[in-house]
Parts: structure tokens; sequence; C-alpha cells
């Protein structure tokens, strides 16, 4: 678990060693000067090189949400000013690159004439189609699709109902932005990487994973948790943010194996690539989905176990 900043000290006029003021004049005493109220906090890691590292960089480390709203932008000044530095952007995916579309679409849904109810058992069918008339979704609509990705659908579903939108998702933004400033955008996996990762998964871990998102949805937690997870993102509470995961996993079927698939064992390999960053010349802003940063086995944590110098911003 990440430990949360010392906190910022507060005001207290019963520490205060000041001399009771005479009585009012023509003019009145002039007060004392105000601090500057301190920026507030943001998912944003400043990353430096080890101390005995021959060559010195630094990469900034972001925490997103897939998903948004216009009220998020403009972006708090201590990101846009790593941004601006930063020569590369680097994100999970770069979503805007369509290049494996077909075979993504071949990926995500079984062969012609197949379709989910031939893979799940009749129980988690009956559910699934109950949660889907509620949402309004036409089973017909959905039913080629493979578990693992339902299960994903679906908490998209409830954070659209909620007025967030995919194009105003972190990723889509900065991915858009870089596009326009002729930034380099590098991924640190790809879409079809992520597919192949999901729809890998065995079929009893993708029926897990759906009834898990369908539980979420019935009992009004999924609404809960993305007022929770918005919230703890604005106010850069990292620990917060750490403390839904781990409720989160703690409910549900399979969970340390879905955690080991779906986060944790994605990590080994996004810290290579950011070890590489940092080993380049060349500034790097990483973006990503802010569940693989925090917490116990998160990728700040593991990076600072490594020997970089890690703050938040």
């Amino acid at each position: 678990m990440l430990q949360a900043a010392p906190p910022q000290a507060d005001y207290d006029p019963t520490k205060t060693n000041v001399v009771a003021s005479p009585a009012p004049t023509s003019t009145p005493p002039v007060p004392p000067a105000k601090e500057a109220a301190p920026q507030p906090r943001t998912l944003l890691w400043e990353v430096k090189s080890k101390p005995d590292a021959l060559n010195k960089n630094t990469l900034y480390l972001f925490g997103t949400i897939h998903v948004g709203k216009s009220s998020f932008y403009p972006l708090p000044a201590t990101v846009d000013a790593a941004f601006t530095m930063s020569r590369k952007l680097v994100v999970e995916a770069n979503i805007l690159n369509d290049k494996d579309g077909a075979e993504i679409a071949r990926l995500s849904e079984y062969p012609k004439g197949e379709t989910i109810a031939k893979h799940i058992p009749p129980a988690l069918l009956t559910r699934l189609k109950t949660t889907l008339a509620k949402q309004k979704i036409p089973y017909d609509n959905v039913a080629s699709m493979r578990p693992v990705l339902l299960g994903g659908l679906l908490p998209i579903v409830e954070f659209i109902k909620q007025g967030y939108e995919m194009n105003q998702g972190l990723d889509f933004k900065l991915i858009e932005r870089a596009t326009n400033e002729k930034k380099t955008i590098l991924e640190l996996e790809s879409s079809l990487a992520q597919i192949k990762l999901l729809t890998g998964m065995s079929p009893l871990l993708q029926e897990a994973f759906l009834e898990n998102a369908l539980s979420s949805l019935d009992d009004g937690k999924a609404a809960k948790q993305v007022n929770s997870i918005v919230t703890a993102w604005q106010q850069g509470d990292a620990a917060q943010l750490a403390r839904i995961a781990e409720a989160a996993a703690r409910e549900g079927r399979m969970t340390d194996m879905l955690n080991e698939q779906l986060l944790a064992g994605r990590h080994p390999a996004m810290v290579d690539k950011i070890e590489g960053y940092l080993a380049s010349p060349d500034i790097h802003f990483v973006a990503v989905g802010s569940l693989h940063l925090v917490g116990v086995g998160g990728l700040v944590e593991m990076l600072k176990s490594l020997g970089y110098l890690v703050r938040q911003l």
C-alpha cells in the first residue's frame, strides 16, 4: 500500500503569537499576507534515474481513466507542464490506431453461428439477459461477444449512464493532443495484445469475470464505484484508489486470479519498458490506467523498489 503524503500543516489560531490589536484608527492595520494555497495533488509521479546511473533522466507517470467529461479539462497545470516538457507520449495502447482492427474484431467474437449461450451456464445466461434488458441493450447485438469482453463492456455502460464519454477519456485526449503537437506516440502494450490477453483467458476465468461484472451492476456497487474512482482521481488520492481496488478484489469469484491476469501480471513487462525509457535521452510522459499505478504491486511501488527516485506531484 502506498503511504499517504504528510498532510499540509493546518492553521491553528491557538498557536499563533499575535498581540491583541489596538482599537481601530482612521488607518486600519494591514493584515498579514496570506500564504499561497498549496497546489492540489494529482495522479502524476516524477520518476528519476537511480542515483548511481551514468546518464540521468526524468520520466512522468500519469494515472488515467478511460472515460471522462469535458469538465476534466484543462488538465491541472502540473500535468500540463509535464506533458509539454515530454518529447514522447507512452500509452497502454494507441486507441486511435486501427491497423489491427480486423484481427481484433475476429478475436472479440465467436465464429459465425456461435453465441455466448453455448459457452456459459444457463443460469448465468439468464442473469446476463436480464441485465442487458435493464440496460436497454438488445441481446442479439452482443450475443456473439466473448464473456470477458461483455464483462468489460457493462461497466463502461454504467459510466456512460453517469454522463461520462469515451471520447472525453484521458487516454483519448492525450493521444489526440500528442498527435496535434507532433509528439512521438509509443505503446506499453497494444490494442491487439490486450485483446489476445483477454480472450486467451480460460473459459472459467472469463465466466467469473462476467459474473462479477453482473453482480456489481445488480447490487448498485458499480454506480458507486464510478463516482468513487473519479473523486479519488480528481483529488490525486492514490491511497483511496488502492483501497477501492482492494475492496473490489475481496468480492466476487476468482478475484485473485483475475487480478493477476488483468493487473499485476502485466506490470513486469511495463516496468521493463519504463526502465528503457529512463535509459534514453528523451523525456517520456507515460499515461496508464490509474489502478496500474497504486497499491501493493503497482508500478509506483515497483519502481521505488528498483531504486528509482519517485515522488507524487
